[in-house]
């Protein structure tokens, strides 16, 4: 089979459950330490559960290692909420990270946005909007979401291993619920074919490659690119906050990834977490 049947045929398999493909990750894997190895389930509850086994049973080997699915039952994005994670609809990858700077662990889940970013981007040709902290979207509506948790070692004093989860929608899956469908969209949905799984994971570890050593070593660069792809900054927003909701003008960044707010009353105020929306 060759040409455009070969190219139909190709497509419509990547709309079924399939086992990854190991070689076609590694042609497309650039052989750095992130995303080294890919232990690759077809269902899950939770890719980042995974990672979480993986990390507590592995020493600094296991530093890099990726746990990826093709369906999850139980993931989750921040604040506790679900993320809809249905069977080839969708990239679902947890990895795990061993920062050398503990304080600075923070600054992986901004190193994930722009790695999955610039991950799909090199896959597709898709360019995506970043929205603080580290949603991504294409036109308002949300294709990529990233949560990242950080968790200390005891064998390890003063080290933490963070794991970096990142869900990106290839295609819009018929069974979303109503309300968030209204919100998502995917990256057929955004008018790119979406990319072999396979293919969009090495682009996304070779990014992270880059992106997450910036984390310890870099953060100015790290900070200065992703303030560069922030669509929140110079908008009307409301946080809500635990302490309630707060409004302003998004003026600026900080260099720990805080969200600087111009308030009505003229102060300014720096926060590290809520969930923003743009005032129309």
């Amino acid at each position: 089979m060759s040409g455009p049947a070969r190219r139909i045929a190709t497509i419509r398999s990547y709309c079924e459950p399939m086992p990854f493909d190991e070689t076609l990750y590694r042609q497309h894997h650039g052989g750095g330490s992130a995303g080294r190895a890919v232990h690759y389930v077809e269902a899950t509850a939770s890719t980042m559960d995974d990672a979480r086994a993986g990390a507590s049973g592995g020493g600094l080997e296991a530093c890099g290692v990726a746990y990826a699915a093709g369906e999850q039952t139980a993931g989750r994005g921040r604040s506790g909420r679900s993320w809809v994670s249905a069977a080839a609809s969708g990239l679902y990858v947890t990895y795990h990270l061993c920062p050398l700077v503990a304080e600075r662990a923070p600054l992986l889940s901004i190193a994930g946005a722009m790695a999955a970013a610039e991950g799909i981007a090199e896959s597709c040709g898709l360019r995506v909007d970043v929205k603080w902290p580290n949603d991504l979207l294409f036109e308002g509506r949300k294709l990529a979401g990233i949560l990242a948790e950080a968790h200390a070692r005891a064998d390890r004093p003063g080290r933490l291993d963070v794991l970096l989860g990142i869900g990106i929608n290839l295609r819009t899956a018929s069974s979303l619920p109503a309300e968030v469908a209204a919100l998502a969209t995917s990256i057929e949905q955004a008018g790119a074919v979406a990319p072999a799984p396979e293919r969009l994971l090495a682009a996304i570890s070779n990014a992270l490659e880059t992106r997450a050593p910036q984390a310890d070593v870099a953060p100015e660069r790290l900070i200065a690119d992703w303030r560069a792809r922030l669509i929140t900054l110079g908008t009307r927003v409301r946080m809500e906050t635990p302490s309630g909701p707060v409004e302003g003008h998004a003026l600026d960044v900080t260099e720990h990834g805080e969200l600087v707010l111009r308030l009505d009353d003229g102060t300014s105020r720096a926060l590290a977490a809520g969930d923003v929306h743009t005032i129309r």
